[in-house]
């Protein structure tokens, strides 16, 4: 007897415990609050219709379909309001944090809908404003980065704002995704070509530099060292044409430190040619003032012995 009296307070409690968690979630929901429901005016409705739906049932008759579109409304509410606050950041990773908590919203939104086709019109209109609501949070996250990307002043950070509103475009199966991908390639490729081309410069200059340093304090390697440092200074000067075009502010420092080093190699070097220039010019022009002093003093001597030779003959 024990057993079938246990069994039957069990079935009559059963509605009871099914309506108790319709109530908490009910409270929950009539409490949740967030910017998101004014931003997003889907959202809202999508509370609207499930208060209703727990509303106009009476507390026994909330059975397990009602009580898990409600739970599964309340946590997809939440999920958006959480990936809100964080598309709404202006720090890029947040920003992608809260567009892939979106993408991961798409399965509570598919368990949603197998609920609301057994619930009737009005759960399906809520399916339908919630995937409504994230559609439009994904196309206003898409604009947004791609108006970011316009107005990014360093190719690096265009590209991952390109890819941040391409990510959101594809997740609202919007049609800018394709064209806007084509548009991240080209300049991704651009870049590439730009930064292996910065590269070569880079190295070739660093190389040239290297020996420059070990030749500038040498006779007569400084005159090599002033070649060197001089296509140094070239090579990185095309370098820091290509970081400057993209913004790539750190390869500027690098470059500006090699430049500096460079310039002084080359001023160092061109000031001792230009001394060991004067010292060879003094002593050829002392040589030559001898030389022509000699001659002089031959002519001289030379005239001299003839007069001689005309006295002597008269």
């Amino acid at each position: 007897m024990g057993r079938p009296v246990l069994l039957l307070v069990f079935i009559l409690l059963l509605p009871a415990v099914a309506a108790q968690d319709c109530g908490s979630v009910l409270t929950e929901l009539r409490g949740f609050t967030s910017p998101l429901l004014s931003s997003q005016p889907e959202f809202a409705q999508v509370k609207q219709d499930v208060l209703l739906l727990l509303y106009s049932r009476e507390r026994g008759a909330c059975g397990p379909d009602m009580a898990g579109f409600a739970s599964l409304t309340l946590e997809y509410l939440r999920e958006a309001h959480e990936a809100y606050l964080l598309m709404s950041s202006g720090v890029l990773s947040e920003r992608r944090s809260g567009v892939e908590r979106l993408v991961e919203a798409a399965n509570l939104l598919a368990e949603m809908e197998s609920y609301a086709s057994t619930l009737g019109p009005v759960a399906e209109d809520a399916v339908f404003a919630a995937r409504e609501g994230r559609r439009g949070l994904l196309l206003a996250q898409g604009m947004s980065s791609e108006r970011m990307a316009e107005e990014s002043p360093g190719t690096r950070e265009k590209l991952e704002h390109l890819e941040l509103a391409i990510m959101s475009y594809e997740a609202a199966d919007a049609l800018q995704a394709k064209s806007l991908e084509v548009r991240r390639q080209n300049l991704e490729e651009r870049y590439t070509a730009d930064m292996a081309e910065a590269a070569r410069h880079l190295e070739e200059a660093s190389i040239r530099l290297r020996r420059a340093v070990e030749l500038r304090d040498a006779f007569p390697g400084f005159i090599d060292a002033y070649a060197l440092a001089r296509e140094a200074r070239l090579e990185l000067l095309r370098a820091g044409e290509l970081y400057s075009l993209h913004r790539e502010e750190e390869m500027l420092r690098q470059v500006e430190s090699s430049l500096s080093t460079a310039q002084e190699i080359y001023t160092t070097s061109r000031r001792r040619i230009l001394l060991l220039f004067a010292l060879v010019a003094a002593v050829l022009t002392s040589l030559s003032v001898y030389i022509q002093s000699r001659i002089r003093s031959w002519e001289r001597d030379n005239h001299e012995c003839s007069l001689g030779n005309e006295l002597v003959g008269v």
